[in-house]
């Protein structure tokens, strides 16, 4: 992390994606349904900022990620039972806050945009691979390489703030969320070792927030059914 050439690196990636956040909230299509139940107004740019990020966090600075050593998936046997029973009690806690969420989505009957049913069945595998992509940088590289100059503490604040900060765009909720969020993924990562709980973990909570108002969707409010 004291190479100039990689903070550079890690320094554009992380404003190109930020600029495409900010560019998908101006066209609000920087989420597949609003808590106001409005869908993304634009399919095609939200899928665009996807493909930024998936870029941008996962290609760019793979060569990084690869350097650094960091495990994908867990190498050195299983970790601790104590270790597990905490990942268990986050995911449970993931799934029902993401479930919570989807809840109190209402989605509106007098949505502008019809979501395709193929367009659908395209987002959520790309949606999978842009949070992937997501955790490799924030709580894979980045992480891990303030932690080896700045230690664990201010490692895990530092990736946290980054992105709350990536998150200025969307509702001070979700904003206060990524707080306690943040905090628990990357001790997780840090003491496995490993990216995989990051990667685990925001998955099921964004498919627990998106699925329910997915379903309601497609099976009561769009034309035709």
């Amino acid at each position: 992390m004291n190479n100039l050439d990689t903070i550079a690196v890690y320094a554009l990636c992380y404003s190109m994606v930020f600029v495409a956040t900010w560019i998908g909230s101006r066209n609000k299509s920087n989420r597949l349904f609003y808590a106001n139940g409005e869908s993304a107004s634009s399919p095609g740019t939200l899928l665009g900022l996807h493909f930024a990020g998936i870029f941008w966090l996962g290609l760019v600075p793979s060569p990084f990620f690869k350097q650094a050593g960091i495990n994908l998936l867990p190498v050195n046997g299983l970790p601790s039972f104590l270790w597990i029973c905490c990942f268990i009690i986050a995911f449970i806690s993931t799934v029902l806050t993401g479930t919570k969420a989807a809840r109190n989505i209402h989605i509106r009957r007098s949505s502008t945009s019809v979501l395709p049913d193929k367009w659908m069945a395209f987002y959520f595998p790309v949606r999978v691979v842009f949070l992937a992509a997501y955790e490799f940088f924030f709580r894979g590289i980045l992480l891990f390489g303030l932690a080896e100059v700045y230690g664990v503490i201010t490692a895990i604040l530092i990736s946290t703030a980054l992105t709350v900060l990536l998150h200025v765009f969307t509702s001070k909720k979700e904003m206060l969320g990524c707080v306690p969020f943040g905090i628990v993924l990357g001790v997780l990562c840090i003491s496995s070792n490993a990216v995989w709980p990051a990667v685990i973990l925001h998955i099921s909570l964004s498919l627990s927030y998106e699925i329910p108002p997915v379903n309601h969707f497609f099976t009561r409010l769009k034309p035709g059914k």
